[in-house]
């Protein structure tokens, strides 16, 4: 094609034809800048492209944490549920004077129910360290830096807040038991629940501390979800864009 022009430019050279061969000259230097801008915006469809793939893939490894989060948090807002239902159980018992007998152990040991909280930032990370302006959407971009690195934190440090008694209340409950003594049959008898063990003061306070544990963490919860909920929902409509 090069050589092509070439023999068209030295013809009209040759022939004189200057008017003709600027007029030429001119058309294949627009030809040439229309080249190179058709070549451009390819390269720039094609980064275009490349760029929207890993933020749709970043993007869906956010929300596929986000949603095993949301999972994990269910499970341990059932768990404190339980652990409420307990408590006010046992609460029950001892507004009503009674007595332990061994048929409540399994219950009993459900007031050690406790949960360790985990989150997956790594999906969040990467795209941060990656550079966070690779999200073209400026509101979902917005969006999870509020969640990630505002709102996370201060429900993290609530969680913390609320869980920090689990270890004594476990404790406490331990310490509640009989000191080991022989029966008279000479056989050791261990980690024996008294039978006044709902009367004890001991045991009506820990009762409270842990409703407190309780309750605090479920509310906790319970308006952290709707928040994942809402980011989960904003991704997704970014994805399906």
């Amino acid at each position: 094609m090069i050589k092509f022009f070439r023999k068209i430019r030295q013809k009209l050279l040759s022939e004189n034809k200057f008017s003709k061969y600027l007029v030429y000259a001119i058309g294949e230097i627009v030809l040439v800048v229309i080249g190179i801008l058709i070549a451009l915006q390819i390269n720039n469809w094609n980064e275009a492209k490349k760029n929207r793939a890993f933020e749709v893939k970043m993007l869906s490894e956010i929300e596929k944490g986000l949603k095993a989060d949301h999972l994990n948090l269910q499970e341990n807002f059932n768990a404190y549920a339980t652990l409420d239902s307990t408590v006010k159980y046992f609460s029950n018992l001892t507004q009503n004077s009674a007595t332990f007998h061994d048929s409540l152990y399994p219950r009993l040991w459900n007031l050690n129910i406790g949960r360790y909280f985990q989150f997956n930032r790594g999906p969040y990370d990467a795209l941060k360290s990656s550079g966070i302006d690779r999200v073209s959407n400026d509101s979902i971009r917005n969006h999870l830096i509020n969640f990630f690195d505002f709102v996370l934190p201060v429900f993290q440090t609530q969680i913390e807040h609320t869980t920090r008694r689990y270890r004594p209340n476990v404790e406490m409950l331990l310490s509640l038991r009989e000191y080991p003594y022989m029966d008279k049959n000479n056989t050791w008898i261990v980690n024996r629940i008294p039978e006044d063990i709902f009367q004890k003061p001991e045991f009506v306070w820990l009762l409270s501390d842990i409703e407190w544990r309780a309750n605090s963490s479920k509310n906790a919860i319970n308006e952290f979800l709707p928040k994942i909920d809402a980011l989960v929902q904003q991704i997704n409509d970014e994805i399906d864009r």
